[in-house]
């Protein structure tokens, strides 16, 4: 029989055994550790220092909420505002109530495991799963790196990505669009065509000023970009969300872009102040993402074309590019893709249209 309090067994084979509290689960649970020895000495000595070393690990131990916290704090100093805004807003909604209240050397792969596995079943996307994953990963590599304990090897949980396919406009669509817009030219419209005929992102043309545009050599400098961010960051935050310019996404997104012809003669018609915004003219006035696509909704309809996001005008051009035999390095580089493989895996997917012409280049065979 053990001694009360101290969970030392004879076992049926002869040897000792005790037993150990080695952490608790995410429910608070205990989870036991086990020692063996010849005598019951021995395994209480072991005990002893088990539980003493548990003791002073324990101290390196704490709450994943504060760890959370202070990771944030790190970031602080390396990451854009925005990053950060968007890192907080999927802290808040995900990872503090499936684990803030938890310590860290409680948790284990597993668990998460099955949680971003729940998201999916629940109708999440992949991405958004890969997102919440990768903060994980990234909040425990950092309590690795300061020594904090864990049980967690994330690096054994992955998501994979689903392929969608890339809605783009058809080439009857794209002139039907481009003759209405260049029949009603203004500075809304002409930001419009700036973007299917160069691939820059929403957030980069409502940014754009035309100090950015080099009139004597024909030439877009995208160095910014306009985004919505979660106003999270500060404690007295008076607003929800808040309206900011900033880098681009990345340091490859900082480029410059060749205009094309037609597109550059439009803009000479423009009357403009050298530090005014493109889609208003004004210095102080701009438009916010979410209102141009507002805006490019109403123009779709005019137009009597399908409801699309502002992006697909990316989309689109990238296409068109391919389908012209644009060489990929240059394209790439034109809508700041990291690298090539980006462009290739993205877009070169040509049309039906355009597998058909590859084909019949056959039939030379037949002949």
């Amino acid at each position: 029989m053990p001694r009360k309090g101290e969970n030392i067994y004879k076992r049926q084979d002869g040897r000792w055994e005790g037993r150990y509290i080695k952490a608790r689960d995410i429910n608070n649970r205990a989870v036991y550790g086990y020692l063996y020895g010849k005598s019951y000495t021995e395994v209480k000595n072991k005990l002893k220092e088990t539980k003493e070393l548990k003791n002073t690990n324990n101290t390196k131990s704490i709450l994943v909420e504060e760890l959370i916290y202070e990771w944030i704090e790190y970031k602080k100093l390396n990451v854009k505002e925005s990053s950060l805004a968007r890192y907080k807003t999927i802290i808040d909604k995900h990872v503090i109530p499936l684990m803030g209240k938890c310590y860290c050397s409680g948790l284990t792969s597993d668990y998460i495991q099955k949680y971003m596995n729940s998201l999916l079943q629940t109708g999440f996307s992949s991405k958004t799963c890969n997102d919440i994953l990768m903060i994980i990963k990234n909040i425990f590599k950092y309590a690795t790196h300061k020594g904090i304990q864990h049980n967690c090897n994330l690096d054994i949980i992955s998501i994979k990505n689903k392929k969608t396919d890339i809605e783009t406009l058809t080439i009857s669509e794209q002139q039907k669009l481009s003759c209405y817009l260049i029949d009603n030219i203004d500075n809304r419209n002409l930001g419009i065509l700036i973007s299917l005929y160069t691939g820059i992102r929403i957030g980069e043309l409502c940014a754009l000023k035309w100090s950015d545009i080099d009139m004597s050599e024909k030439i877009l400098n995208i160095n910014k970009t306009m985004i919505r961010i979660q106003d999270n960051l500060s404690e007295n935050n008076i607003s929800k969300t808040k309206v900011i310019i900033t880098k681009p996404k990345s340091d490859d997104s900082i480029r410059k872009i060749p205009i094309p012809n037609f597109l550059f003669e439009l803009m000479k018609k423009f009357k403009y102040k050298s530090n005014s915004f493109v889609l208003t003219g004004s210095n102080i006035d701009y438009i916010e993402p979410r209102n141009m696509q507002y805006y490019f909704k109403s123009v779709l309809k005019k137009c009597n074309l399908k409801d699309i996001k502002f992006h697909v005008l990316r989309h689109t051009f990238a296409t068109r590019c391919i389908e012209n035999g644009f060489e990929i390095k240059s394209l790439s580089e034109i809508l700041g893709h990291s690298n090539i493989k980006i462009t290739l895996d993205r877009y070169v997917h040509s049309s039906m249209d355009l597998k058909r012409q590859n084909m019949d280049k056959l039939n030379f065979l037949s002949a």
